[in-house]
């Protein structure tokens, strides 16, 4: 793949004429607990690049990471990871778009990462379709195609109205995935343990969608339904509305229905599952620009049973309070957080603090636990191309008895007009 890829690389170097990078160093340093007797440190650096080169309607993006932790050797430490490596042609023919390479799919219910390509055309005015098709980037995301390339792709596709305030759309998502071969010990009739190679099938989806999304004076509404076509059934519909009451008063309201997404062919097929139904409302009123109060709640539906959740919380300027409780089947919860920051010398600075509190059962009767969370932290920018961050975490819960973390970032920001062929 890397021959391929920098072949398409190399006409967007030589063409482009301008250039956007952003380099991000970060650094996390954080102690565990292998034993009782036995503790390691762990220092975690990552290398994160992010480039644009373009020319007119023509660009090139990668967006690549190289981590490894420099106190405790890990598994395939150094790792290089690209999460997008593509070429972007916008505008062909005033009409079309194209994408080459590996990059993110967002395209209705389709929804991934693949090596291969997508095109975006408009059809009339208000109407636009896209189509996308490729194979599954490998695990690690490795500079490479995928080695089982036939039982691990992706390919969809979704035809978009827009005319004013009201958005619809249609889309299709087909994914094949097959789990790497395994070895693993197995015992025959007679009790004899022996190695048996294991080969997964391809696990797959297969799924039509629709939605609708509609804004009028001080009313919206939402909503969508989705088909898996492989089970042939509806997997999910969500509907969805909010009106504005007043200026400052806004009331919400929705309903979800959700049917576990699992794909044919796999394991978990065979299990038995059930759907969830939410209710949910919500209440936002803002007392002025600087102060706005909320409060939600929601009721969940299984089979025999429910749960509630319930959040109160505000907004006020440069800092946030948020209470929330839950009930029921899912388990019993009483938490709060709160988050606070405040921009200085010209927002040159802006340290940050946040405080989190829970006490929570995983299930009625069973033991309470709590967690608390703090961390306190600040930005730094001390030019348009330079800029850092310092974090800071103390953890204590049912795990870590007591755990302190600290995350360090550097940014690094350059635009340039590069002008190699004018």
């Amino acid at each position: 793949m890397s021959k391929k890829l920098i072949f398409l690389l190399f006409p967007a170097i030589l063409f482009a004429q301008n250039l956007n990078l952003r380099l991000t160093t970060t650094a996390y340093m954080w102690q565990r607990q292998e034993t009782p007797e036995i503790s390691t440190n762990h220092l975690r650096a990552y290398q994160l690049a992010q480039l644009t080169l373009s020319k007119g309607n023509l660009s090139f993006h990668a967006f690549a990471n190289l981590s490894n932790d420099f106190r405790e050797k890990q598994t395939d430490d150094p790792r290089f990871r690209f999460y997008n490596f593509y070429l972007n042609w916008r505008n062909i023919f005033n009409r079309f778009n194209l994408k080459l390479g590996r990059f993110a799919v967002y395209s209705g219910v389709g929804v991934g990462t693949i090596d291969g390509a997508y095109i975006n055309a408009k059809i009339f005015k208000f109407l636009s379709a896209n189509v996308y098709g490729g194979f599954l980037m490998p695990r690690n995301q490795k500079f490479a195609l995928n080695d089982d390339p036939k039982n691990n792709f992706m390919f969809g596709g979704q035809l978009k109205f827009s005319k004013g305030s009201f958005n619809a759309s249609l889309s299709y998502f087909n994914q094949h995935r097959k789990p790497k071969t395994y070895e693993a010990f197995r015992a025959d009739s007679l009790g004899d343990v022996f190695v048996q190679e294991i080969s997964p099938t391809s696990s797959q989806y297969q799924i039509v969608s629709g939605d609708l999304n509609y804004e009028f004076s001080s009313f919206e509404l939402y909503s969508r339904l989705d088909y898996d076509i492989n089970r042939v059934k509806f997997s999910r519909f969500e509907f969805s509305a909010g009106v504005n009451l007043m200026e400052r008063l806004k009331l919400s309201a929705g309903y979800d229905y959700r049917d576990p997404r699992i794909p044919a062919n796999s394991i978990f097929s065979v299990f038995n599952y059930s759907v969830t139904k939410e209710i949910e409302a919500g209440i936002h009123y803002r007392i002025s620009p600087l102060l706005r109060v909320y409060v939600g709640f929601s009721n969940v539906n299984y089979v025999d049973d429910k749960a509630q959740r319930i959040v109160v919380g505000f907004d006020a300027g440069y800092g946030s309070v948020n209470f929330a409780k839950r009930l029921g089947y899912a388990g019993e919860l009483d938490g709060v957080s709160a988050q606070v920051y405040y921009p200085m010398f010209n927002n040159k600075f802006i340290p940050n603090a946040s405080l989190s509190y829970s006490s929570y059962k995983l299930w009625e009767g069973g033991e309470k636990h709590k967690d608390i969370v703090l961390a306190l932290g600040g930005n730094a920018r001390l030019n348009n191309a330079i800029s850092f961050d310092i974090q800071t975490q103390y953890i204590q819960n049912k795990v870590y008895k007591s755990d302190f973390r600290v995350f360090f970032k550097f940014n690094y920001w350059l635009f340039t007009n590069l002008g190699f062929i004018k």
